[in-house]
């Protein structure tokens, strides 16, 4: 596991949190299962063609239309997971 604010290695604690070994301050609960995403078909606001996505989330190929990112069957991940820049 790694720290998810400076990305220095993490240890865990006996209560299954996780704290940075290079003391900047970040600590997390034990990491949760990922799941996958669900693929789902309704049919198009715009044209009425039938539509996929990923838990409830859609986009038209054919119109352009899309539904509102809040309309998905589940929360969107957070930003709270850091990456290095990749040059």
């Amino acid at each position: 596991m790694t720290c998810g604010n400076c990305g220095a290695a993490a240890t865990q604690g006996p209560d299954g949190s996780w704290t940075c070994s290079n003391q900047c301050g970040w600590s997390s609960t034990t990491p949760t299962t990922a799941v996958s995403p669900e693929i789902t078909t309704t049919r198009c606001r715009g044209c009425d063609a039938e539509v996929h996505g990923l838990d409830g989330r859609y986009a038209c190929g054919l119109c352009g239309w899309s539904n509102h990112w809040d309309e998905g069957h589940r929360p969107l991940p957070t930003g709270s997971r850091r990456t290095k820049n990749v040059r």
